[in-house]
């Protein structure tokens, strides 16, 4: 998205004051990887990711690459996974045969002694990975381990002082003269699909029920049932949640095993009792049976599970 979002910025002429710029966007983007490399949801062609470019003044660098990791670090948190993370800063190697790298020894040498005192002044514990930049600057690359033991990158917030001049980008400083900015390119959840995959595999599939695709399945013991259980439906879509009705001519125990692989964590099963009570027997993976409640109970059950970001079984 680069490109695009540089041509915001060069739309007109610029001010110090219009100084820092951020721009980000939700984009689909594709990459042509070799297929030996693609894996799972981990590594594809096809991939959604919400990218941001930050054009600012030299003074602004500091304080604007720790929002953004704040910002990043904020996300990861959220979803449970950076207590699992670790971060790599990622620098040049000028013997790097590929010489894929694109400016100075000075400027380079310039941008990695900004970042490591920008990352030294906010604590950030990191790793040094030699040839491992972009071929415009550093980067802090906050990496993850998937099941098998292989690192990859979830997270990247990039230093760049080379791209602005390629494009044409200036601002008019406050003593009159033309300046170019530097950018900071930076993503808060990396590229969906891939943070999904480790979603999957940190919770098994269990994913806290505020990120759930369903979050309650209500299984009416027969037809008889069908009209209250989707009154209880509607009742709970009304609130927010995602609640389906299994309505199909099965088994209730069959119902309940497909819910299961299904990794639904909340069956409410109503029968003539409940219909009787305006109740519903609820059940949850981790806290099994938990008696007959009313509506609204469970509704406050959940509404603390999804308020709270509660992790699975907690």
């Amino acid at each position: 998205t680069c490109p695009f979002q540089y041509q915001v910025f060069l739309n007109r002429q610029r001010s110090y004051r219009d100084l820092p710029m951020r721009l980000t966007e939700t984009s689909t983007l594709f990459r042509n990887e070799d297929s030996g490399e693609m894996h799972g949801l981990i590594r594809v062609r096809q991939f959604t990711i919400s990218e941001g470019h930050y054009i600012l003044r030299p003074d602004q660098l500091e304080s604007e690459f720790k929002e953004c990791l704040d910002l990043a670090k904020y996300c990861l948190d959220t979803v449970g996974l950076l207590e699992d993370c670790t971060f790599r800063f990622s620098q040049w190697d000028p013997a790097n045969p590929k010489n894929k790298y694109e400016g100075t020894k000075e400027q380079w040498d310039l941008a990695q002694e900004t970042m490591g005192r920008i990352l030294d002044d906010l604590g950030v514990e990191y790793e040094i990975g030699i040839d491992e930049a972009a071929f415009y600057g550093p980067k802090l690359d906050i990496q993850y381990k998937n099941v098998f033991g292989k690192e990859d990158t979830l997270v990247t917030i990039q230093i760049d002082m080379l791209l602005a001049k390629s494009y044409g980008m200036e601002y008019v400083d406050a003593d009159g003269e033309k300046k170019t900015p530097y950018i900071i390119h930076r993503t808060s959840l990396g590229c969906y699909e891939r943070t999904l995959a480790y979603l999957i595999e940190k919770y098994a599939g269990w994913l806290p029920v505020w990120m759930a695709y369903e979050q309650a399945r209500i299984i009416p013991v027969s037809d008889a049932h069908l009209d209250y259980a989707y009154e209880v439906r509607d009742q709970l879509k009304k609130q927010g949640f995602r609640v389906e009705v299994d309505d199909r001519s099965e088994k209730m125990g069959k119902k309940i095993r497909e819910a299961a692989k299904e990794k639904v964590q909340y069956l409410l099963v109503v029968g003539d009792q409940e219909v009787a009570d305006k109740s519903v027997s609820a059940r949850g993976h981790f806290e099994g049976d938990m008696g007959t409640m009313s509506v609204d109970d469970f509704a406050a059950k959940l509404k603390e599970l999804v308020d709270s970001k509660a992790k699975p079984g907690a």
